[in-house]
């Protein structure tokens, strides 16, 4: 089909050849992209298991299968191709299996991204779906729920009463997606409940929905009833709806905070930083994300995060608040600019972009970029240090070779870039 050329070229590698891409998926109930390489253990565990459920079940439910080749060079990937009984992406279009993973937010491997027959993302959450389904391949190609139907019409209360639609609706909403088994949720969920009893006595029209991970109910009860705010929360069996939820805004890891209006807009899809900012400042900027975020409230901006998203971080620690704010103006209209684009193709910023004064993640990201490039702060002798995070692209970084901050040297910085390096202890 013409979608999947666009997705994918002209051809993909058969068991046997080339073959032409509208040719291998015409008619296609769904394309399963396997981003996947032999060196990961993981997926090494894995791919019998999805080469088992594709025999079981690609012909009658009318599915094809795309390996992705994270793999280090041709020979390996040929290697383990060849234990696979589906379609590839050629090894050498190296440019498009980097797009594909950062089209579709690969950010560990094993992955696999459903795609239903008009190209549009069904599930990222393949892995899952098909474990859950080995048998019967139920519900394939698991396209989820809409934001309204995942959401459901009924909540609970610490008190363990249950409350309506008429709880939320014409309400700003936070969802709240936590699990006591996780440390920074830990850390995080006193803040949200301090924030909430302070935001909502001045705005009675915002509500928190707590969307648990725990493990079990009892474990899910308990953390409600005795760590967090007056505010509702998902009733634990509605699994799937916890699933699609998750799906639906990008949650890959926990605590996440997004925030929607009354119509079930998205305002931000990554809001702890508005959090951390507090009440007054969000009731003076609202909940859209900022341009340029503040390290210290988050690492994040534009609606995502560090972990999520390429990003410019500037260490200005040590610099005097005039420096700080010049360096603030240079980055604010690439930062508004990157956003504009994102949201013109649906998708997020190409770019974010975060200026560290001091606080959050400021001193773990010294470390991490320590060993590979030394004291970069020391060595700055109190001038603004510009570096480029690419966490996605396997946590690697950039080091600008400028202190002088402008939005034309930023801008050649994203072009240049420079030698890369890897982050690690």
């Amino acid at each position: 089909m013409a979608c999947f050329k666009a997705i994918f070229g002209d051809t993909l590698l058969g068991k046997s050849g080339d073959v032409k891409t509208e040719d291998a998926l015409a008619g296609k109930a769904g394309v399963l992209l396997y981003f996947s390489a032999h060196w990961c253990p993981p997926c090494r565990g894995f791919t019998p298991k999805l080469a088992e459920f594709y025999k079981k079940h690609a012909a009658a439910k009318n599915f094809e299968v795309i390996f992705v080749s994270g793999d280090k060079d041709q020979e390996s990937f040929s290697s383990y191709y060849g234990e696979q009984p589906w379609l590839a992406l050629p090894f050498d279009n190296r440019a498009l299996k980097a797009s594909l993973n950062k089209k579709y937010k690969v950010n560990g491997i094993p992955s696999l991204v459903v795609l239903g027959p008009d190209g549009q993302v069904a599930t990222t959450d393949g892995r899952d779906k098909v474990m859950e389904n080995f048998e019967d391949c139920a519900g394939f190609p698991w396209v989820p729920l809409t934001y309204a139907e995942a959401l459901g019409d009924t909540f609970l209360k610490q008190d363990g009463s249950k409350v309506g639609i008429e709880a939320i609706s014409g309400k700003t909403l936070g969802l709240y997606f936590s699990a006591h088994w996780c440390p920074p949720c830990r850390g995080f969920t006193p803040k949200l409940k301090a924030f909430y009893e302070e935001y909502k006595a001045k705005d009675p029209n915002f509500e928190i929905v707590f969307v648990s991970s725990d493990k079990d109910e009892a474990g899910f009860l308990d953390y409600f009833k005795t760590d967090h705010g007056n505010y509702l929360a998902l009733p634990y069996e509605r699994r799937q709806a916890k699933g699609d939820l998750s799906s639906r805004f990008g949650i890959e890891g926990i605590p996440g905070f997004v925030v929607v209006d009354a119509s079930g807009q998205t305002l931000n899809q990554s809001a702890r930083g508005k959090v951390g900012a507090g009440a007054a400042a969000v009731l003076a900027d609202g909940w859209e994300a900022a341009a340029v975020g503040d390290m210290a409230e988050g690492p994040e901006a534009g609606g995502t995060d560090i972990n999520e998203c390429p990003t410019i971080v500037v260490m200005c620690e040590g610099c005097d608040e005039s420096v700080q704010k010049s360096c603030y103006d240079a980055l604010e209209p690439l930062a508004k600019r990157y956003i504009a684009e994102g949201k013109s193709k649906d998708d997020t910023p190409e770019y974010i972009f975060l200026l560290a004064k001091g606080g959050g993640a400021i001193d773990q990201l010294k470390n991490l970029t320590k060993k590979a490039a030394g004291d970069l702060v020391g060595k700055a002798a109190g001038k603004p240090v510009m570096l480029l995070f690419d966490i996605p692209d396997n946590a690697g970084f950039y080091v600008a070779d400028t202190n002088d901050i402008t939005t034309g040297n930023v801008e050649a910085f994203l072009k240049s870039k420079g030698e890369r390096k890897q982050l690690g202890n």
